[in-house]
Parts: structure tokens; C-alpha cells; sequence
């Protein structure tokens, strides 16, 4: 019988085997999604919400894009990805940049974290939940509530149900797993809701520099809820969508 620990390691294995194969036939990322300048709506959540300086995890950075572009605009960045060989390209980008650019790419799983506790100010994740969460999303959370500090934010864009394209599956133990997931608002608040404040859901798109139109997606805004402190009982379970 297979176990959680198997499935991230499955997990793991599958993104640097992808990013492989990716990176042995073509330069550049390729994946749908990617975009070399950070996403429009990014930038004005950034504007309205008035926040000029913070530490910003980028979570599922894959080849660095939107962690650089943040940090270029003065943020603290860590980029994290469970794929060694994206991270090699973000590190290698990263070397251009002037010395002050606070940006560092580390190799770390959101279901495992071992990046220190409430660090960041705005955990930023851009289609990294909608690949994990049939692995365990209650794993996903319980990682998120450990980094983000009390009075943090976190900015989830996932794929839209309403979003037609890009349909597949990966299977593991037989089981057939939809990549990425997809989801519109009631599941999403089912979801998030019993452990975040839901701040605001917006129909948005993945703005990509591969394909035309972009993918769409939804835009969540999320804060912590000041009485959930029982991060780990929720580290300590499975569960799936």
C-alpha cells in the first residue's frame, strides 16, 4: 500500500523528470503557463494592498520569472520548486541581476516544508496548488500557515473551471490523478475557508509568453484566521479534494 511520503516522492521525481525532458529539447520554459514579466494583476494587488517592501515566497518558482521580476521591484524573494533542474535555470537568470537584488532559489516541497516558520509577509502561489492538492491539500495548508507570519497574505492563482484547455492525467498506484486541477469559487471556499479568511476571488488568467490566449484561472486572496493555531494536527493528515 502505497503511502503520502510515496506520493510526494512521486510527485517530486514526475516535475524534475518533466523539467528534464523539457530543458533537453528546448532552451527556455515551454510550459503553457510561463511568463517572462510577472502577472498584471500581481503587480496591481501589490499596488492597492500598498505594499512597498516584504519577504515574498514564491512558491513553485520553476524557472524563476515572477520571483525576479518581484524582485527587481525591491521585494525580498525566495523562489522555491521541488525540481533541481528548474531551479538551475532560475539561479543561472538570477546571475545577471545587480548585486543588491534580493532573490535566493531553494529546493523545498510545500507538502514537506523545511524553510523556517512564519518568515514571509505574502506567499505567492501560481498554479503550485492546483498540482498538489489531490495529493494532500490538508498538507498544503498546514505548510502555509507554518511559513506565513500572523499578519501575512497569500496570493493563490489556480486554474479555472471554466478553462477548457490543457485537460490530462498523470496515475500513480493506478489511480488516476487530473493535472492540474480546476476549480471556481464554492471550491474553493470549501477548501480554504475553515483555516483562512477569504479575502477576495477574481476571475484571472496564467499570462503566458507560449501561448495566446492564456489559460484562465482564479485569483484568491487569503489571510490567516487569528484563532487557527492547529497547524499540527492538520500536518499530520491526508486528505484530497
Amino acid at each position: 500500500m502505497s503511502s503520502l511520503q510515496d506520493f510526494i516522492k512521486w510527485n517530486e521525481d514526475k516535475w524534475e523528470s518533466k523539467n528534464q525532458q523539457m530543458y533537453q529539447e528546448e532552451s527556455t520554459n515551454r510550459w503553457p503557463w510561463f511568463s517572462e514579466a510577472l502577472d498584471p494583476d500581481v503587480s496591481e494587488f501589490l499596488k492597492v494592498h500598498g505594499i512597498h517592501s516584504a519577504k515574498i515566497l514564491d512558491l513553485g518558482t520553476c524557472s524563476g520569472s515572477q520571483a525576479i521580476a518581484l524582485a527587481k521591484m525591491g521585494y525580498q524573494v525566495i523562489g522555491s520548486d521541488i525540481s533541481e533542474t528548474a531551479l538551475a535555470q532560475a539561479k543561472n537568470k538570477a546571475k545577471s541581476l545587480p548585486w543588491q537584488t534580493q532573490v535566493a532559489f531553494v529546493l523545498d516541497d510545500v507538502l514537506d516544508s523545511q524553510l523556517a516558520p512564519e518568515q514571509f509577509d505574502l506567499i505567492f502561489d501560481r498554479g503550485c496548488f492546483h498540482s498538489v492538492c489531490c495529493i494532500s491539500t490538508k498538507k498544503y495548508i498546514a505548510n502555509l500557515l507554518k511559513l506565513l507570519k500572523d499578519d501575512g497574505k497569500v496570493l493563490l492563482k489556480t486554474m479555472s473551471l471554466q478553462e477548457n484547455r490543457f485537460s490530462d492525467y498523470d496515475v500513480f498506484a493506478g489511480q488516476k490523478i487530473p493535472m492540474p486541477y480546476r476549480f471556481d469559487d464554492e471550491i474553493l471556499h470549501n477548501v480554504f475557508a475553515e483555516h483562512f479568511h477569504i479575502e477576495k476571488i477574481t476571475d484571472s488568467y496564467f499570462y503566458s509568453s507560449v501561448i495566446k490566449p492564456p489559460a484562465r484561472a482564479k485569483l484568491v486572496v487569503l489571510s490567516k484566521k487569528a484563532d487557527f493555531n492547529d497547524q499540527d494536527k492538520l500536518a499530520g493528515e491526508t486528505a484530497s479534494i
